[in-house]
């Protein structure tokens, strides 16, 4: 990662530790992204990223194997894909697939490029969410 902000995207260079604090790039180690795994009875695996740095669909592989579960219900929050290229995003979009989730719910750092793409990919899949939204899942 560059240290630093640049064109309103980057990292806050206070807030890592005092050896990446000292500029130009250097190696993002993600101590700071978490997930959230949920199996629902029945339906599959629900995963919560948070930002998704080191990828969404890394993520969603590594919830299976750790559950052993394959089946994903749904895949929901940040897929960390704003400032990426058409490219990228377009491999994201082809991992999602395979992954085949009954439902995709791109949050807050996914990015538009994202929701475009993807919808013509995978629309009976894709949800949209704002702040407030509310989905209950039932077994």
């Amino acid at each position: 990662m560059t240290v630093g902000v640049n064109g309103g995207f980057g990292c806050y260079a206070d807030k890592l530790p005092e050896d990446e604090r000292q500029g130009g790039t250097v190696p993002d180690q993600f101590r700071h992204e978490i997930a959230t795994v949920y199996n629902l009875k029945g339906r599959g695996l629900i995963v919560l990223t948070s930002c998704s740095h080191r990828g969404v669909v890394n993520i969603v592989e590594r919830a299976r194997a750790a559950s052993g579960v394959k089946k994903v219900h749904a895949i929901m929050g940040g897929f960390h894909l704003a400032p990426f290229k058409e490219d990228y995003v377009l491999q994201v979009i082809a991992g999602l697939k395979e992954i085949d989730p009954d439902h995709a719910v791109p949050l807050h750092c996914t990015g538009e490029p994202f929701w475009d793409l993807a919808r013509a990919k995978m629309p009976n899949k894709l949800l949209r969410a704002y702040t407030g939204t509310r989905f209950v899942f039932n077994t």
